[in-house]
């Protein structure tokens, strides 16, 4: 694996960890709907992996889509700015654009990919930018990764059923389901509520 690739590998890592530290809120203000991507802002000039990673995604790759997405998610962001414990992003990362991700993370998300879908439910919490609330996006989006078998957004919904929270009705019994799922993948914080369940 090059180190750019390792580099993006280890933003993916670090965005599953913001979301599972973040857990899934929601606001009432629902985003507006862009069929474009929206217009870039002045970013540095990029560089041979961005162009390359930027073309992926141009051409319908997937994986690239989500790269790229997390890429304009993280973006540049200052060191003094970032969670503790965030490697500094790489010098080819762009300027930090909610917007791109979105467009970006839907692109993938639309076409099946289970963690550009886990993404976008974060990003629609509007936990990074109010303006990006949307509850019934979070949960479509939500429930799509968990379908698609991704073990944190399953334990995640799983939370919610338990919970009767954000707009998902209380349902013990497809809460144990989403967990059993999850912790089967394995996912080690699903089959510690398992234990914990009556």
């Amino acid at each position: 694996m090059t180190p750019t690739l390792r580099t993006r590998a280890s933003l993916s890592s670090l965005l599953v960890a913001m979301l599972v530290l973040g857990g899934c809120a929601s606001q009432d203000t629902a985003p507006s709907g862009d069929a474009e991507p929206p217009a870039q802002t002045q970013q540095q000039p990029p560089a041979d992996a961005l162009s390359t990673l930027r073309s992926q995604a141009n051409r319908g790759d997937v994986d690239s889509q989500f790269q790229l997405g997390s890429a304009y998610f993280i973006g540049n962001t200052p060191a003094a700015q970032a969670p503790p414990g965030t490697p500094p992003p790489p010098q080819d990362n762009p300027t930090r654009d909610l917007k791109q991700a979105e467009y970006w993370w839907k692109q993938a998300a639309d076409r099946g990919h289970a963690m550009a879908a886990v993404s976008l439910a974060y990003l629609y919490t509007g936990r990074d930018n109010p303006d990006f609330a949307n509850q019934q996006d979070m949960l479509k989006y939500l429930n799509q990764s968990a379908a698609g078998g991704n073990p944190m957004a399953q334990h995640i919904l799983g939370n919610l059923y338990l919970r009767g929270a954000q707009g998902v009705p209380q349902d013990t019994a497809q809460a144990r389901r989403l967990f059993d799922s999850a912790c089967k993948a394995p996912y080690p914080a699903s089959c510690e509520v398992l234990e914990r369940l009556p």
